[in-house]
């Protein structure tokens, strides 16, 4: 009777792992077909985190946070042109009262909105000119050109959908980044320090459980911090999936078919940590990471024994024999 429950759990187990072996594909998604998929995962392996040199002893600890930001401050570029510069200006206005007008519906503040002066300049075409053995091209002015770039701050990661969406309709196609705030920064490298020194201090009553003698030792510490941003951890990644605008338009069949570049948000790998707060995420974090290192200088193994001093006197008489003098 054991024999055939013996087997079926062996069954039952060889099911399951050729189950999860079939399954691992589809949970590492596209990224696998890449070449250079390995940069991309970033599965390096733990750093050493507790090394003897000699009679020193170095123990390190490393913290990571990641913290939701706080506000927002998305950057547009707003180029206008116009045959005068009264025109240019005028429309550039309009265009931004219109825009103003749909972010007050979404919940932008006006006093959330700046706008940044960067150039009013005048835009020149080339003239023909032909002459009998000769043509010669001139500039000539044609018009003026006004650029701005729109800071909009907001404090809902979602509102940036709505906000490029009101942006679109006004013509205003180029985001040019999206800045990342967290008011309390200093906060952050507090409880990452606190957590850090928790943990330190565990792994010197290990190490001293081990038979070293860490309390007569003689240490010095240092402290080190960083701060990724989501814009920085942006990679480029090439898409498995077809694009096309123009494959069929009026019965007519066009060969622009192409795979399209795209990016996704690449976090800090958290293989290199000892500690992570807040480890689970669906918005971009700002991630705050925080290392303390503590030498140990350990006493000697064998401590030197105290040497005394012995001094003997030797009396050499005429014919070479030596003999020992005690004196009083």
């Amino acid at each position: 009777m054991n024999q055939p429950m013996h087997f079926f759990r062996t069954l039952s187990a060889s099911l399951l792992l050729l189950a999860a072996a079939s399954a691992r594909p589809q949970a590492m998604g596209n990224l696998m077909y890449e070449t250079n998929s390995r940069m991309f995962f970033q599965q390096a392996e733990q750093s050493v985190k507790a090394t003897i040199q000699g009679n020193t002893l170095v123990l390190e600890v490393n913290a990571m946070m990641n913290m939701r930001a706080d506000s927002y401050l998305a950057i547009f570029n707003l180029t206008q042109l116009g045959q005068s510069a009264e025109e240019a200006d005028s429309l550039l206005q309009q265009r931004l009262g219109n825009l103003m007008s749909r972010l007050g519906r979404t919940g932008v503040k006006e006093k959330d909105v700046f706008t940044d002066m960067l150039s009013f300049v005048p835009v020149y075409e080339l003239e023909t000119t032909r002459k009998l053995f000769s043509t010669t091209y001139q500039e000539v002015p044609a018009g003026f050109e006004i650029q701005k770039n729109i800071h909009i701050k907001f404090t809902d990661a979602r509102m940036l959908d709505q906000i490029v969406s009101a942006a679109a309709k006004e013509g205003i196609y180029d985001l040019v980044k999206v800045d990342y705030f967290v008011r309390q920064q200093s906060a952050c490298y507090d409880t990452l320090r606190i957590f850090a020194t928790k943990l330190l201090q565990e792994k010197l009553k290990n190490f001293s459980s081990l038979g070293l003698e860490l309390e007569d030792s003689h240490r010095n510490a240092a402290e080190k911090n960083g701060a990724y941003f989501p814009l920085d951890r942006y990679t480029a990644y090439q898409t498995r999936t077809r694009t096309s605008l123009n494959s069929r338009r009026k019965g007519q069949v066009a060969d622009d078919v192409r795979s399209a570049s795209t990016l996704f948000y690449n976090k800090v790998p958290y293989g290199n940590f000892d500690i992570v707060l807040h480890a689970d995420i669906t918005e971009p974090p700002v991630q705050y990471t925080y290392n303390l290192t503590v030498q140990c200088q350990l006493p000697e193994a064998f401590p030197k024994k105290d040497v005394k001093e012995i001094v003997k006197y030797i009396w050499l008489s005429d014919t070479g024999n030596a003999k020992q003098v005690v004196l009083p």
